[in-house]
């Protein structure tokens, strides 16, 4: 799978960040073939699949507007208090002397608030974490894309094999009965035999056709992760029998931490952080102030009004905000822990079932088929001569085409468990 790994290998053996992932994104999708509509066609990599992906599946459209909305309300955080403008008329529309505005005392303010404590900075940090954790669910989302376009590849790939594993069984079927028609015909074999050899036959162009059918499916589930339900590809580019080594559990587990799962943690742990700041900052109070001009009526003069309000006992009313904020950020940390031990006991488990697939495949591939392969040849020589019977070569026949869908399926196991371990660990498994 050394195409499955490509995307996680093309930043090497670091950490993969949010740079690093918009580098891999600009690459293919820069690299992708695509048809007149966008769409990949013709015979598509991994890569024109990650790339469609990316570009075009709906999952990832609402990221870009999520973040507008959260710019916008940046920009409101960041404003100071407004300056306001007030007038006040007093002894007004009232009886005898002060009847109608004869007596009327007429004030023009101008007031505002100052904000204590750093409340406009603490508002400002609560966005842009917020902003941050926006884009650590992004990365989330983006990487389970990703791993799930990984496994509907791997299952074209697999169902491209199957379709040629049927027609390898259809052709070997019909080798069979254009042996066996001379024997009947000469006396050598019952009718019987003839008539098994050709039912035979239909069952494995029966089986072809099912696995067309199969790989049908499997195309429009990898072509709908880039919103198409008519796949517009041919066929895909892989060697999905060929696997690579497991790499050591201690290089996996190191770079557990760039684990996107992992990060939207500590994205969420720093946002958390900041709402404590700004609950904090609410233990001081804001002060209010005001001045303007009051014309006095009676005097026929003009003076200056001042005032200044500041509010008592705010260290108590924000102690409640303060008390939950502290309490919120230590269960972050805990949710993260709990998290940390339950991806490290997966990948554990995982890479002990990697181990155990890649050395299926490889027991399969070096000693098993080529002794089935020699021996279905070697039989099917000796049931022409007439030294084995229909049932030992059918038996034969049989157990190399058992052995062959084995490798398939242990290779595409291997395959997808190593997509796991690459979803789980953050880390490429090597460096191919």
């Amino acid at each position: 799978m050394s195409e499955a790994l490509l995307v996680l290998t093309i930043c090497g053996r670091k950490t993969l960040n949010l740079k690093c992932w918009a580098i891999v994104a600009c690459v293919m999708i820069a690299s992708a073939t695509c048809n007149a509509q966008g769409m990949p066609s013709g015979t598509i990599s991994l890569r024109d699949a990650l790339a469609a992906t990316l570009s075009m599946n709906p999952r990832l459209r609402s990221f870009p507007l999520r973040n507008e909305a959260l710019l916008g309300e940046r920009e409101i955080a960041d404003l100071k208090p407004p300056l306001m403008v007030g007038a006040e008329v007093e002894d007004a529309l009232g009886t005898g002397d002060i009847k109608d505005f004869t007596g009327a005392e007429a004030t023009l303010r101008l007031s505002s608030v100052v904000e204590m404590g750093g409340k406009q900075a603490a508002r400002v940090g609560t966005i842009n974490r917020r902003i941050d954790v926006l884009n650590a669910e992004q990365r989330v989302v983006e990487l389970d894309l990703l791993v799930e376009v990984v496994r509907r590849f791997i299952d074209v790939a697999v169902a491209q094999e199957q379709v040629a594993l049927q027609a390898l069984s259809s052709a070997i079927a019909e080798q069979t009965v254009s042996t066996i028609e001379p024997l009947v015909t000469a006396g050598q074999a019952p009718q019987l035999e003839k008539d098994r050899a050709q039912a035979a036959l239909l069952r494995a162009q029966l089986a072809e056709q099912a696995a067309d059918a199969r790989l049908g499916s499997a195309r429009i589930r990898l072509a709908s992760m880039w919103a198409s339900n008519t796949p517009q590809f041919d066929e895909v580019s892989s060697n999905i029998l060929a696997v690579e080594q497991a790499g050591s559990i201690e290089s996996l587990l190191a770079g557990l931490a760039s684990n996107p799962d992992i990060e939207i943690f500590a994205a969420e742990s720093r946002l958390l952080e900041a709402e404590l700041r700004l609950a904090q900052t609410r233990q001081e109070g804001d002060i209010q102030w005001s001045a303007g001009i009051r014309h006095l009526k009676e005097f026929d003069d003009t003076g200056f009004a001042f005032g200044v309000t500041i509010p008592l006992f705010n260290k108590a009313r924000a102690s409640g905000a303060e008390r939950s904020a502290r309490a919120n950020l230590q269960e972050v940390e805990v949710r993260q822990l709990t998290a940390l031990n339950a991806i490290e006991g997966e990948i554990r488990s995982l890479h002990r079932a990697l181990q155990q697939a890649i050395a299926e495949v490889n027991t399969l591939q070096q000693q098993i088929i080529p002794v089935l392969q020699g021996v279905q040849q070697q039989t099917l020589q000796a049931y022409g001569a007439g030294s084995y019977g229909y049932v030992e070569l059918i038996t034969a026949q049989q157990e190399f085409l058992n052995a062959q869908l084995s490798l398939i399926s242990s290779a595409a196991n291997a395959h997808r468990l190593r997509a796991e371990i690459e979803r789980l660990s953050g880390l490429p498994l090597t460096g191919q």
